[in-house]
C-alpha cells in the first residue's frame, strides 16, 4: 500500500483508469517509496504519461545519491504539490523566489488542487519547467541549508541540451568575467538523455522589472564586455548566422502588415546585402528574471541558451525590455560599436537584424496563439519589438 500522504498522487484517476494503467501505478510506488523494487530509464518515459511530479520527485533523488555536492535524506519526507510545484512545508522565504509568482504566498491546506506526498528527497522547492510536457522532465530545485540550487533537462532530439550550453558557459564566463555566472558545483547525466548541473545558490534579488534593469545596467553592459574582450570578435555573413527561410519569413511579416514599409523595406535590403555581422560568446536569453542584482552588481543565470551569436543578440533584448529605450539604445551603440569591419554592417545595422530576426515568427506564432488567453501578451509584445525596430532605423537614419 501506498503510504498515507502518497494516496492522493491517484485521487484523480478514476477505478476504470486506474486498473488500465495498474502496471505504471506499481512503478510508480517505486518512486513515492524509493528503495521497492526496481525501475529503468524506460519506465520513466511511461511515467511521465501518470504522474510528472513523482518523476521529478525520483530524478532529484538519483541524482542526489550520485552528486557528492547534494545532501540526501535519509528518511522519507513530506513534500506538497500544487500545479508545477513541489515544496516541503515552510520553504525558507528567499526559496520562494523560484516559484511561479502565483504560488509564493502561503499554501492553504484546504485547496482542493493541494496534494501531499512522500519522497526520499533533501530538496526543499522544485519547479517543472512551464513547458515540462516532453518524455523526460524538465525542472529546477534548490537547497535552503546548503545553499545549492539544480536544473534538470532532457537532451533535445537533434542532440543539443541547455545543461551542456550551461556547463560550456560557466568555462567561457569564469575565464573572462569571474561572478557574472553563479558558481558551478557539479555536473553530469542521470539515466541516457537527462542531463543536470549544480550550482551555489546566488544571494540576490531578481531584476523582476524595467526599472531594476535599468539601475544595474552598466554593471550588465560592463561584465559582458569582458566575456566579448575575452571570447574574441569574429565576422560572418548574415546567410551563414541565419538559415535561408528567413528572407521568406520576414516577407510574411511585411505581408501581414506587422512593420510599417519603411521598415520593412529597410530589413529586407539589409538581408538582401548579406553582409558580415560580429559574432561573440551571447548569453543568449537575457530578460529581467535571468539577472539577479547583489551588492557587488549582477549575476546572470540560466545560461542554457548560450553560444556563439550575432555580437547584438544580447543587446536587443536588452532594448527590448529598457525602462528608457532612447537612452539605452544609445549606450549600446557606442559601448558595442566597435571599428566597423570594410563589408560589414553597421552596429545599429547589426541591432535591427537580430530584432527583425525575433519578428520572424511572429506571424505563425500569432496564427498558432488565436484564442489563446496569451494572445493578447504575444500581440503586444511584437507591437513593443516593431517599435524597437523603428527606433533604431530612426537612430541610423
Amino acid at each position: 500500500m501506498l503510504p498515507r500522504g502518497a494516496r492522493s498522487l491517484w485521487s484523480d484517476v478514476s477505478g476504470t483508469a486506474r486498473r488500465g494503467v495498474a502496471p505504471l501505478v506499481r512503478r510508480v510506488r517505486t518512486l513515492v517509496r524509493p528503495g521497492e523494487g526496481r525501475h529503468t530509464p524506460a519506465d520513466r518515459v511511461h511515467l511521465s504519461q501518470v504522474d510528472r511530479a513523482a518523476v521529478a520527485l525520483e530524478v532529484l533523488r538519483q541524482i542526489e545519491r550520485r552528486e557528492p555536492a547534494l545532501p540526501t535524506a535519509r528518511e522519507p519526507r513530506e513534500f506538497l504539490v500544487r500545479d508545477r510545484a513541489v515544496r516541503r512545508p515552510g520553504p525558507p522565504d528567499d526559496l520562494r523566489t523560484m516559484l511561479p509568482a502565483p504560488l509564493r504566498g502561503e499554501w492553504d491546506h484546504t485547496q482542493p488542487d493541494l496534494r501531499r506526498v512522500t519522497a526520499r528527497v533533501a530538496a526543499d522547492v522544485i519547479v517543472r519547467a512551464k513547458f515540462d510536457l516532453g518524455e523526460q522532465v524538465k525542472l529546477r530545485a534548490a537547497y535552503g541549508t546548503q545553499r545549492r540550487t539544480v536544473a534538470v533537462q532532457p537532451v533535445r532530439p537533434n542532440g543539443t541540451c541547455g545543461i551542456t550550453n550551461a556547463v560550456r558557459a560557466h568555462e567561457v564566463v569564469n575565464r573572462y568575467a569571474p561572478g557574472l555566472v553563479p558558481v558551478m558545483r557539479g555536473h553530469g547525466e542521470v539515466g541516457p538523455g537527462l542531463r543536470y548541473l549544480v550550482e551555489d545558490w546566488v544571494d540576490g534579488v531578481p531584476l523582476a522589472n524595467s526599472q531594476r534593469m535599468a539601475e544595474k545596467m552598466s554593471f550588465i553592459l560592463e561584465g559582458l564586455d569582458r566575456v566579448h574582450e575575452g571570447y574574441g570578435v569574429h565576422t560572418t555573413r548574415a546567410s551563414e548566422i541565419w538559415p535561408a527561410g528567413f528572407r521568406e519569413q520576414w516577407q510574411s511579416v511585411r505581408e501581414a502588415e506587422l512593420v510599417p514599409v519603411d521598415v520593412g523595406d529597410w530589413v529586407a535590403g539589409l538581408l538582401a546585402a548579406d553582409k558580415l555581422l560580429r559574432v561573440s560568446w551571447s548569453h543568449g536569453d537575457l530578460v529581467a528574471s535571468n539577472v539577479l542584482g547583489t551588492d557587488d552588481g549582477v549575476v546572470l543565470i540560466d545560461w542554457e541558451h548560450s553560444g556563439e551569436r550575432p555580437l547584438m543578440h544580447d543587446a536587443a533584448k536588452l532594448h527590448l525590455f529598457a525602462a528608457d529605450k532612447d537612452a539605452l539604445l544609445g549606450t549600446l551603440l557606442v559601448e558595442w560599436g566597435g571599428s566597423e569591419d570594410s563589408g560589414g554592417y553597421t552596429p545599429a545595422e547589426e541591432l535591427a537584424l537580430v530584432h527583425a530576426r525575433f519578428l520572424a515568427r511572429a506571424p505563425v506564432r500569432m496564427a498558432e496563439l488565436a484564442g489563446h488567453k496569451r494572445q493578447g501578451v504575444h500581440a503586444r509584445q511584437v507591437k513593443r519589438q516593431v517599435g524597437r525596430l523603428a527606433d533604431v532605423l530612426e537612430l541610423a537614419g
